[in-house]
C-alpha cells in the first residue's frame, strides 16, 4: 500500500514540475544553462524595460538623478524607478514559490502517514 502511495505521490510532484513555468533547462552548446521568462508587451516594452534599468543605475552613479544629455532630458527619477520595480516584481517567482509549496505539502503528508 505504501509503494502505491508513494508511486502516486511522485506522479503528483513530477506533474507539478512538469507544468511549471519557473527556471526552464535547455541545451546549450556543450552543455545545458537555466533561464527564466520575462513577460513584455512588444519591443517598445522590451527597449523600455531595458532603458529604465540603466537609468536607475545612471542615476545610482550619478548621484543627483539627472542626465546630461538633451536627448534624455524627459526621463525622471520617478518613471525609471517605478518602471524597474515593475520589473523586479514580474522577477518574482510566485509560481516557483507555489511549486515548492505544493510539494512541501505532499512530502509532508507522505511523512505524517508513515508514522500513523
Amino acid at each position: 500500500m505504501i509503494k502505491k502511495t508513494n508511486a502516486k505521490k511522485i506522479k503528483q510532484a513530477k506533474k507539478l514540475i512538469e507544468n511549471f513555468s519557473g527556471v526552464q533547462t535547455e541545451l546549450f552548446r556543450q552543455g545545458t544553462r537555466k533561464t527564466i521568462g520575462f513577460e513584455v508587451l512588444d519591443h517598445e516594452d522590451i527597449t523600455h524595460s531595458i532603458s529604465a534599468l540603466l537609468e536607475v543605475c545612471y542615476y545610482a552613479l550619478d548621484g543627483n538623478g539627472s542626465f546630461v544629455s538633451p536627448k534624455h532630458k524627459n526621463k525622471t527619477q520617478m518613471t525609471s524607478v517605478t518602471k524597474v520595480l515593475e520589473i523586479v516584481i514580474d522577477l518574482l517567482p510566485h509560481e516557483q514559490m507555489f511549486c515548492m509549496d505544493k510539494l512541501t505539502e505532499i512530502l509532508a503528508d507522505e511523512k505524517k502517514k508513515e508514522f500513523e
